[in-house]
């Protein structure tokens, strides 16, 4: 049973307006002043990919992103002094915790808690003008088999997530949440939940096998390190194809990856088609089908520099109806019933391009990703989707530890949605941040969108939002 919480009011939207102000003005006190350290954090944007590579498989990047991943469970070796106690290089608050995180990784345990508060507001358009706050409570616990003695090549990824408080997606009318974080476990409730739990068993040095209750976006370890819904674009579309909107976002499944030594990376996926991210799963298993994902990743050096492409297909042998609800977007209410069709597919082709690289560190630079879609439009109510991204660390002396990105998207309704429900339009948005490391563990990160909702005639919202992040 899930757990419920009580959210914290924040008091009138004025007062709430002159708080987001605030926090703007100190982080650009931040901005302007001297680094606090060089923690540099991963600038991809999250797209929908099964598999990462194993350490040591084609281009190794940073900029390498992820969704639900069957990655070889071998922890790669340790950097030397991962977690340094000093206050200008950790990325956790607590450093290395007086030796004990360090210790409890070489013997197989690691252990991860984040924090996050969210203050964001719709300031025109939209339905409806006001500001929300909410909060994310987010922990994940690693096994490695092999560490612990039992035997080699196994893992074991537990997470843990809490949502308080409110978002404002309903009052910007936007079909993409303008929060994609706030929209799980529930979008509309406060709750803890168990939406990860997987098994990873390496077979051989490039193959294996994966299975549990899989989480599409934070299942496991090094996506909750390195590519947290909590640390870059708030938005859906640049976090997630959103032509993959009825992908469960947990429910339970099992697949395999090959990643060869030449050639594609390859891998397979079935689960269950509904999203279960309050329940095991197995209440609801198999009595609508299943979701069955392939996918070949291809690493690239163009103008040498790395990159890779991604291209994919998803096929529901389930039955949904046109505006259903869906895991990753919010469709509108009201609509007129629309009979049930068998069968769905949807094709993606995704990209990353690193377009300049740090000579000094090569961890650091500037990225290019592109994400593309195909729907079949009815039953899935997305015909197409494109979004356009740059993400990088920032070029400001001195604050080599920040990020930033801008990025485009354009979601494309399907023209037999548009005739179920007439005032259906295609929805285009932008969002701009800048994530500022404040100190080791805590970054405050200003965030701005203008979106087209697509339910005419809703004017044009202009969002603004502070996100407060702390890993401890």
């Amino acid at each position: 049973m899930p757990i419920l919480f009580v959210g914290v009011r924040m008091g009138s939207p004025d007062r709430r307006l002159r708080l987001l102000t605030t926090a703007v003005l100190l982080g650009g006190m931040f901005l302007s002043g001297s680094t606090f350290g060089q923690e540099v954090e991963p600038d991809a944007v999250v797209a929908p990919s099964l598999l990462d590579r194993p350490a040591g498989s084609g281009v190794s990047s940073n900029f390498d992103v992820g969704q639900e991943t069957p990655r070889p469970p071998i922890t790669p070796p340790p950097v030397p002094d991962p977690y340094p106690d000093g206050p200008r290089s950790s990325r956790f608050l607590l450093g290395d915790a007086f030796g004990l995180r360090s210790s409890w990784e070489e013997r197989g345990v690691s252990f991860y808690v984040s924090s996050t508060q969210f203050e964001q507001g719709v300031t025109t358009g939209g339905f409806r003008q006001a500001f929300r706050w909410g909060s994310k409570f987010d922990m994940l616990a690693h096994l490695d088999s092999g560490k612990l003695g039992l035997w080699e090549g196994g893992a074991f990824d537990l997470f843990v997530e809490s949502r308080l408080g409110q978002s404002v997606d309903g009052f910007a009318g936007a079909f993409s949440p303008t929060n994609l974080a706030m929209f799980f476990p529930v979008s509309d409730a406060q709750i803890t939940a168990i939406t990860g739990l997987k098994f990873t068993q390496a077979i051989t040095e490039r193959s294996g096998i994966f299975f549990g209750k899989l989480n599409a976006l934070n299942g496991d370890r090094e996506k909750f390190l390195s590519y947290p819904l909590t640390s870059r674009f708030w938005n859906a579309a640049f976090n997630f194809n959103l032509t993959l909107d009825r992908y469960p976002y947990s429910a339970p499944g099992a697949g395999f990856y090959v990643v060869p030594e030449r050639g594609p990376a390859l891998a397979f996926l079935a689960l269950d088609s509904y999203d279960s991210p309050r329940t095991s799963g197995f209440e609801n298993l198999g009595r609508n089908g299943l979701f069955l994902y392939a996918e070949a990743t291809q690493s690239t050096a163009f103008f040498g520099l790395p990159g890779r492409q991604i291209l994919a297909g998803l096929y529901g042998t389930g039955s949904f109806a046109d505006l259903a609800p869906a895991s990753f977007i919010e469709l509108p209410h009201g609509a007129a019933s629309a009979p049930e069709k068998a069968g769905t597919w949807t094709l993606l082709w995704n990209i990353e391009q690193r377009l300049w690289v740090n000579p000094d560190a090569p961890d650091r630079g500037l990225g290019l990703y592109v994400q593309t879609g195909l729907g079949d439009g009815n039953p899935n109510p997305i015909r197409w989707f494109l979004s356009v991204a740059l993400c990088g660390n920032s070029p400001l002396p001195g604050r080599e530890g920040d990020l930033f990105g801008v990025g485009f998207y354009d979601l494309g309704l399907s023209e037999q949605a548009k005739r179920q429900m007439p005032g259906l339009r295609d929805e285009p948005g932008v969002e701009l941040f800048y994530n500022m490391r404040l100190a080791p563990g805590c970054h405050l990160t200003p965030d701005l969108q203008v979106i087209q909702p697509g339910l005419a005639p809703v004017d044009p919202a202009l969002l603004l939002g502070v996100r407060l992040k702390l890993d401890f």
